[in-house]
């Protein structure tokens, strides 16, 4: 008896893929961006380097979405996400978390200023309207930053301080990047 199998792979790589994807984007999803930390936790502690969690918040997006809807404001998510793919090295992951929130992994970084650096081409490629949907848009981010080892040792350590970062880059007047410091905690 022979059977054709092809739907029934193609089907269960295609729940393998959304078990670890935003569907939308086709990021990597926070499971999947968790087991990218962690092996670049093990990496960076043999090397003795260090890597960066980056915890951005499109400025804005509610009202976007609100005023001209979830198609418009799905679009938005699609061509910010190339933006940010332009701003990053190939060995870098960016994740989607949900509605308008993206964690960026920068692996292998020397210093704070290597950071800095991406942040402020990611705050410069934005400040350029984005076509979405026929409509011409203008955003930004808001970015909170955790460095390994400095500010964690562990996904969730790291994630909870960048996005403690990321509310005070918010408070500041949005558009810009934070990184963590233990007074925020403190605050």
């Amino acid at each position: 008896i022979k059977e054709d199998i092809t739907e029934l792979k193609a089907s269960q790589q295609h729940i393998e893929f959304l078990a670890h994807h935003d569907p939308l984007t086709g990021l990597p999803n926070r499971l999947l961006l968790r087991d990218r930390v962690e092996q670049a936790r093990a990496q960076a502690a043999r090397k003795q380097s260090r890597l960066a969690l980056m915890f951005l918040d499109l400025d804005r997006f509610k009202t976007i979405n609100d005023s001209l809807g979830h198609p418009v404001g799905d679009n938005l998510l699609n061509q910010v996400v190339e933006l940010l793919k332009g701003c990053v090295r190939e060995s870098d992951t960016i994740s989607r978390q949900g509605g308008d929130e993206f964690i960026i992994l920068l692996n292998d970084v020397r210093d704070g200023e290597a950071v800095s650096r991406v942040a402020d081409k990611i705050h410069q490629r934005m400040g350029e309207p984005i076509m979405a949907a026929n409509q011409l848009l203008m955003t930004s981010f808001s970015i909170g930053i955790a460095l390994y080892p400095d500010d964690g040792d562990d996904f969730d350590s790291l994630l909870q301080k960048a996005d403690t970062a990321m509310y005070h880059a918010k408070e500041a007047g949005r558009n810009g990047h934070r990184f963590f410091t233990e007074q925020m905690n403190r605050q």
